[in-house]
């Protein structure tokens, strides 16, 4: 008998949710990084999932925001990898030219030493094995360098996946936020409160202001912003919220905490996986459930951090 996975909330319709389900968009992806090995021609159907490149997807990412160098799997970043999608008449010239924007990225990206800078960059952490499989591929999983990724690939009862929002989160440069205009990065829903002033300090978040979200209720939805260091933040939908007692301040906090220690110790030039999980364990959402064959967090595990903490 197959063991329950934690329930995948639907997402919102907001900028930072208006895109289907991860799983959705990975799928799509499957024909999108089909044609990268064949000139832009449409896959012949019986060969659709084999084309799936799993060492692409597990490729190491290296870019920079608000001059802070990032590494991620392409995986993680649905608008990089969802590229492809098409509803004009041209579909296959619209493969081709999106084919040819996603080498360019991986191009662009791939040296540690010069990062790729960025404004702003969409992330998702999932259990991306389960949406990623092949025959003829080796499993994507394995092919993943960061103990984090490697950790959620296959395990959607991984403590980091329960500890940060449910949708996906927007790193960003603070500086070069907007919610106006064209180019705005966070839509604000009229005839409520204006945005709050951005955060000031390090690890400090706020609730920026009602997100607009197509068929929610008013108070359903919230814009937040976490400053992370300097310049760099992140920005994200606060929803779901009320289970147990949570409210949608106290949500903000627990999710904006789990985002800066994601940041400090999983997306950094050295990765610090057993600091992440003690951290990531203490501030899972209160609905979290334990795998059925045990716990994600080991509390042996947690007091050897706690303790290598406290002596520095």
């Amino acid at each position: 008998m197959t063991p329950a996975t934690p329930e995948r909330a639907s997402r919102p319709t907001s900028f930072l949710g208006r895109a289907a389900a991860l799983a959705g968009v990975l799928c799509l992806a499957v024909a999108a990084l089909a044609t990268c090995t064949q000139d832009g021609d449409a896959p012949r159907p019986d060969k659709a999932r084999t084309s799936v490149d799993t060492r692409l997807l597990a490729t190491d990412i290296h870019v920079s925001i608000a001059q802070r160098p990032l590494v991620l799997p392409f995986v993680a970043l649905p608008e990089h990898v969802g590229r492809g999608m098409s509803f004009s008449l041209d579909r296959q010239g619209d493969r081709r030219r999106a084919a040819d924007a996603r080498q360019q990225f991986l191009r662009d990206a791939a040296d540690p030493g010069q990062p790729l800078p960025l404004d702003s960059l969409s992330v998702v952490v999932d259990a991306y094995g389960w949406d990623h499989s092949a025959p003829g591929q080796p499993p994507l999983c394995a092919l993943l360098t960061r103990e984090w990724a490697r950790a959620v690939c296959d395990n959607p009862w991984a403590a980091t996946r329960q500890a940060l929002p449910y949708n996906r989160l927007r790193l960003l440069d603070l500086s070069r936020l907007r919610t106006t205009g064209p180019g705005r990065q966070a839509e604000c829903r009229e005839g409520t409160p204006p945005p709050r002033a951005l955060p000031t300090e390090p690890g400090q978040a706020v609730l920026l202001c009602n997100a607009m979200v197509y068929g929610g209720r008013q108070d359903q939805h919230h814009h937040a912003v976490l400053r992370i260091d300097g310049d760099l933040g992140a920005l994200w939908t606060v929803w779901h919220y009320g289970q147990n007692g949570e409210t949608a301040e106290a949500m903000a906090q627990r999710e904006g905490q789990a985002i800066a220690h994601f940041v400090q110790y999983a997306l950094g030039p050295r990765e610090d996986f057993a600091a992440l999980q003690a951290r990531m364990c203490r501030l899972r959402r209160p609905d979290s459930a334990d795998h059925p064959h045990g716990a994600d967090c080991s509390r042996a595990a947690r007091r050897q951090v706690e303790q290598r903490d406290r002596a520095t």
